[in-house]
């Protein structure tokens, strides 16, 4: 828990190597392999609009629509980002996504 407590607070978006319990974590295994206090943290005090990860190459294909790559709980969308399947063959078309600009702000410069 120690490490997760690092991620600050108010963000946006949380980049992670591996993936929280239950969302895009499925392995060949059939079983989730997220971590239990990830999913703590990103629900009960981070609560970023986008939770983006990998790791479990197969989740994509076997928790979510491959071609998607995300589910929600309603406050966080969680993306399991990765391209490859679990023998490290490209197999998967990138998450593309927009974020939404705050409120009064514009795309242009």
């Amino acid at each position: 828990m120690k490490k997760w407590n690092k991620i600050p607070e108010g963000i946006d978006v949380l980049v992670t190597h591996g993936p929280p319990l239950g969302r895009g974590d499925i392995c060949v295994s059939e079983r989730h392999e997220g971590c239990a206090d990830l999913l703590t943290t990103v629900q009960q005090r981070v609560r970023p609009k986008f939770h983006i990860f990998g790791h479990i190459h197969e989740g994509r294909d076997l928790d979510l629509n491959p071609d998607e790559g995300f589910s929600s709980d309603g406050v966080t969308t969680y993306i399991n980002a990765s391209l490859l399947d679990r023998s490290y063959k490209a197999k998967y078309p990138p998450v593309i996504f927009d974020i939404p600009l705050p409120p009064g702000m514009t795309k242009e410069c």
